[in-house]
């Protein structure tokens, strides 16, 4: 499935926190490595000779491709298949113009960084998430992460909320399960739900005890449904559902996964806003802004037989107008 990996690196120790997750997926997948570099363009100042920008952006083209060179004879060195590329341009957009070139997966490190309501991705990671045409892995760069080395991916967890759009993330978590022989957990969060009230429009009440019973039983058949069919090849699948006591889902999931440093999890997430734009879901970006672990982030399609009604216990949901998770 991932047969060419694309590797954002600046020099940086934080981006070179990538490389342990590079090198796990590789080997699984007998992947070839794009290592990539760009440099951005240095702003000519007033008064300041056009010669002495060219020459620092030719020292900054050398320092990077020796820095790749580096990081690619490490990894010849284990077996695998690199090439290397020095480009200049606008970092985001020179990295989703890379993706284009038959690479199947980016992988990239990121800072988590706080905001005053909300986790926020460094400026290019976001930038890329949002538009990447192929799946994108985000590694938190902190001390969690090993900097050198193989990283230890010991289970993947993917996110589910009975709609197809969530259910696209499944193929990719299952071949990384296969890939890795870990274990693949089914993950779904059920919301404290506000139903609207007939009698008076515009208001709503809480859901009652009955109605979130009968939620419990959708939940635990439908991903009963979902685990008795990816079982049938043999694999290890476990299921978990958790409840919200809040209509969001990512404080429940961020909180189960900062358990679990050395898994992986799997979200899919809708493409809106045209052809050549697209929007993460809230939940998706909330995960992804501050991962406790790795994230692949599963870009939706939501045309044609992709976005065919779901069937059997997906479909009674989908009828009751449970959130996605996306």
């Amino acid at each position: 499935m991932f047969s060419h990996l694309l590797v954002p690196l600046d020099g940086s120790p934080t981006a070179a926190r990538a490389i342990p997750y590079v090198t796990a997926l590789a080997r699984a997948f007998g992947s070839h490595v794009d290592l990539l570099s760009v440099i951005e363009p240095t702003p000519d100042w007033p008064g300041s000779p056009r010669a002495a920008t060219d020459e620092a952006g030719e020292r900054a083209r050398a320092l990077a491709a020796a820095y790749l060179g580096d990081v690619a004879d490490r990894l010849h060195g284990e077996g695998f298949v690199v090439s290397t590329d020095v480009r200049h341009g606008n970092a985001a957009a020179t990295i989703l113009t890379a993706a284009e070139r038959d690479c199947s997966l980016i992988v990239m490190a990121t800072h988590g960084r706080s905001g005053f309501d909300r986790l926020r991705l460094g400026s290019v990671a976001q930038h890329v998430l949002r538009h990447a045409p192929i799946p994108a892995l985000v590694v938190r760069a902190d001390g969690r992460v090993p900097s050198e080395g193989e990283a230890a991916i010991t289970e993947i967890t993917v996110t589910l909320d009975g709609s197809v759009v969530a259910e696209q993330a499944l193929p990719v978590a299952t071949a990384l399960a296969d890939a890795l022989h870990v274990p693949l957990t089914l993950l779904e969060v059920m919301p404290n739900y506000y139903y609207s009230s007939y009698a008076w429009p515009g208001m709503s009440y809480a859901s009652t005890p009955e109605q979130d019973r009968d939620e419990e039983q959708a939940l635990a058949a439908y991903l009963t449904e979902t685990a008795d069919g990816l079982r049938a090849s043999g694999r290890d699948i476990r299921t978990l559902w958790r409840h919200s006591m809040t209509n969001r889902a990512d404080p429940v999931i961020l909180s189960y996964l900062s358990d679990r440093p050395t898994g992986l999890v799997v979200m899919a997430s809708h493409g809106r806003g045209g052809i050549k734009r697209w929007v993460l879901g809230s939940t998706t970006e909330a995960v992804a802004a501050q991962p406790p672990c790795a994230v692949l982030v599963v870009r939706a399609d939501t045309t044609g037989d992709m976005a065919s009604p779901p069937q059997g216990e997906a479909a009674r949901r989908a009828e009751t107008h449970m959130p996605v998770i996306a």
